[in-house]
């Protein structure tokens, strides 16, 4: 199975991916459009594990928590790959962009000198 990846071209795109995969079915909801959700909370909180979206103290917002249950449910299932349970190319996006935007990196992610 092929992964796929989406990294999400701002912060309202993102919420809105997350806003409508919690209005339906997780079960029922596509693969991409699932995807499209679950990759959008890496690349909103890159900090989040999704290992640790069932402990206490982790950080994971309550709302959230239903998407990352589904995750590892699709991923028992053989419906997502190892790469889009742990979508790390999404929260890397993110980080690089903010980076980017307060002026810490330069367009190819190393350390702007000064």
């Amino acid at each position: 199975m092929k992964s796929y990846i989406y990294i999400a071209p701002s912060e309202k795109s993102a919420e809105r991916h997350i806003t409508a995969a919690l209005k339906g079915n997780l079960a029922r909801l596509p693969r991409r459009a699932f995807l499209r959700a679950w990759c959008s909370i890496t690349w909103l909180y890159p900090g989040l594990h999704p290992d640790g979206y069932e402990c206490r103290g982790s950080g994971w917002p309550t709302r959230l928590k239903s998407l990352a249950k589904e995750a590892f449910r699709r991923r028992q299932a053989g419906q997502l790959t190892d790469l889009e349970l742990y979508p790390y190319p999404a929260a890397k996006a993110r980080i690089l962009r903010v980076r980017k935007q307060a002026g810490m990196e330069n367009a190819y992610g190393r350390a702007a000198r000064h």
